[in-house]
């Protein structure tokens, strides 16, 4: 049951490394209920949707490898199934409540 954590680990940081991939590629082009980096600050206008989106991907990208390599090594150290499981979903908790508090504090750094 350690392969099947360590597999979940690297596929949650794989998801996060291609949300990334396509909000860089393929940035949403207008403000939009259900694609991009959607907030109340990133909604505001145009150039903070626009900042939002482009920093919240390069983010995720950096976060999702993060992901998978800590969740990798932990859930290869961890021997309990479950605790693996839990330990898996704190880091990705933890790299999520990250990616918004930074995302958040550049918007309010730009929208002076």
């Amino acid at each position: 049951m350690m392969m099947a954590n360590l597999l979940f680990s690297l596929l949650i940081g794989v998801i996060f490394v291609l949300a990334g991939i396509i909000m860089k590629v393929k940035p949403p082009a207008k403000i939009n209920p259900l694609y991009g980096y959607r907030t109340f600050r990133s909604m505001k206008n145009e150039k903070l949707w626009n900042e939002a989106n482009t920093y919240s991907a390069g983010l995720m990208m950096k976060y999702g490898a993060a992901m998978a390599v800590i969740g990798g090594v932990l859930s290869l150290l961890i021997k309990n199934e479950l605790a693996g499981v839990f330990t898996t979903m704190g880091v990705m908790l933890l790299f999520i409540i990250l990616l918004f508090v930074k995302v958040e504090k550049w918007l309010k750094e730009i929208d002076r």
